[in-house]
């Protein structure tokens, strides 16, 4: 598996997590407990590490496309 698969992989996890958490805080209760509150945390750090992650991916993109270059430069 080359970095930008692995990469891509990452995304796709990323993206996944996302909508899970979504989908949990679209279904919260309106009228919270304190057990809402608990998984409201919960999700909000899940849609933080998610965004880390799914950044983190991009990031792993982008210098595997540099390396990509610069050996292609270097070659002619």
């Amino acid at each position: 598996m080359t970095a930008i698969q692995s990469a891509l992989a990452g995304m796709n996890t990323a993206e996944t997590q996302l909508n899970t958490t979504a989908s949990h805080i679209a279904n919260l209760p309106s009228a919270a407990s304190p057990q809402d509150t608990v998984d409201l945390s919960t999700n909000m750090v899940n849609l933080l590490e998610s965004s880390i992650n799914f950044a983190a991916s991009a990031k792993v993109v982008h210098v595997a496309d540099e390396m990509q270059q610069s050996t292609l430069s270097m070659l002619g």
